[in-house]
């Protein structure tokens, strides 16, 4: 709906601009720019899955810990 009102009110604003400081016969192709945008926002949409069946967010994991590192005994060669 917003794409749709979004649209509108740039054809408005356009034409608005085109009639005070344009040439309409020569510009008249930059309206369709709003007119394929209402298109695009009014298409149907295809239906996925609901969204209560979204797949969870995964925690993050971290990469900026600061931890030392685990050390482990020097191993003797000979043992």
């Amino acid at each position: 709906m917003l794409g749709l009102w979004t649209a509108t009110w740039l054809f408005v604003l356009l034409l608005a601009g085109l009639l005070w400081l344009g040439d309409l016969s020569l510009q008249w192709p930059v309206l369709l720019v709003p007119v394929l945008w209402a298109l695009v926002a009014i298409r149907p949409r295809r239906s996925g899955r609901p969204p209560d069946a979204w797949d969870p967010i995964p925690p993050p994991v971290r990469t900026d810990t600061v931890e030392r590192p685990a050390l482990r005994r020097p191993r003797d060669e000979w043992e």
